[in-house]
């Protein structure tokens, strides 16, 4: 007979999922366990002392997790008698949603009123740039803009991807404007989940454009604002060929050095996830177009500050091109490589 200790119910962050146990009376248990129908473990455990624990199941199920972002798991549990055809079967089943962060409540409850992401205050952008927000279901979304005269209109928002999961809404600055007018922010709301933006008037230059996986699987976009700077360095390997010495093989590393720019305090902790993301793009504008590029990869950050009254928090980080060719050569930007927004801010 199997007997459930600690079960699973109800939806889970895939990264806090609780550990399972049950105690049998027979000498094994076949345990299987399946993602959306697939299939990933399938394995014989013993019991010690009548007793066996499911450990760790986020490790297992993360990688699986994320492609859909939600996704439903069940686990089957065949007690098996030795000497016998007896069996005895029990299942547990659960929806487990994407996430690589731990915030002390319930997935259901998270999901339900926050969208996917860490920011969780107002965030600063400019026009022309491009914004996304995302979400775990298909409620409507509506903007609410607020303009400098101190008037505001309600702009319905449609999809531009996802599913019968999760939708993902445009929320870029720019379809708010109205002629006559100057907008000063704007609320994204979708259910009882709310984004607040305001506009930085200064419509300063960035670079670089990141667009990067953060800790729900889904893209988000942060433009630096700071000075940007690039250090080529070159390791060359040289022999006397015949009497001449030559360089027969240089190996470059083209090393960039980025500036956030001054972040309020909300996107000072939201910035911490570009620094932890495993995928992380370069987003280059041509005449206002985004064009996604270069993956690359963050070899150093500095993310310090404190809770000072004056503190204004800015980081620094250093990345490199991940591909083992940095020798790249932009044609559509020629010797133009600390400004992705120049073409659209000044046609």
């Amino acid at each position: 007979m199997i007997t459930i200790k600690d079960s699973l119910s109800g939806s889970y962050f895939s990264c806090t999922i609780p550990d399972v146990s049950f105690s049998i009376d027979g000498y094994r248990a076949a345990v299987v366990i399946k993602i959306d129908d697939n299939e990933i473990y399938n394995e014989y455990l013993y019991p010690v002392d009548g007793d066996i624990s499911i450990v760790d199941i986020g490790s297992l199920v993360a990688s699986y997790v994320k492609r859909t972002l939600r996704s439903a798991m069940q686990i089957t549990i065949k007690e098996e008698y030795e000497n016998s055809d007896t069996s005895y079967t029990a299942e547990i089943s659960a929806d487990i949603n994407y996430c690589a962060a731990d915030f002390g409540t319930t997935a259901a409850e998270f999901i339900e009123n926050h969208f996917l992401s860490v920011l969780l205050g107002v965030k600063i952008t400019s026009l022309g740039r491009l914004e996304y927000l995302h979400y775990i279901g298909t409620d409507d979304a509506v903007a609410t803009a607020y303009y400098s005269d101190g008037s505001k209109k309600d702009f319905q928002l449609l999809p531009i991807g996802g599913n019968d999961k999760y939708t993902t809404i445009d929320t870029s600055p720019s379809q708010f404007c109205i002629d006559g007018k100057t907008l000063a922010a704007y609320t994204i709301q979708a259910g009882k989940r709310t984004q607040e933006y305001q506009l930085d008037f200064t419509v300063p230059d960035c670079a670089p454009v990141l667009i990067f996986d953060n800790s729900f699987g889904v893209e988000e976009l942060l433009y630096c604002t700071g000075t940007q700077t690039v250090s080529p360095s070159y390791k060359r390997d040289s022999a006397f060929i015949g009497r001449v010495q030559k360089n027969y093989n240089t190996k470059e590393t083209r090393t960039f050095k980025a500036d956030t720019g001054v972040l309020n305090f909300a996107m000072a902790n939201w910035v911490d996830e570009l620094f932890r993301s495993d995928s992380v793009r370069i987003v280059n504008f041509y005449n206002g177009h985004p064009n996604v590029g270069k993956e690359i990869v963050i070899t150093e950050s500095k993310s310090e500050y404190d809770n000072n009254d004056d503190t204004l928090p800015r980081f620094t980080f250093s990345y490199e091109y991940a591909q083992r060719n940095h020798n790249v050569v932009d044609l559509q930007r020629a010797g133009r490589i600390f400004d992705n927004t120049f073409d659209y801010t000044f046609n």
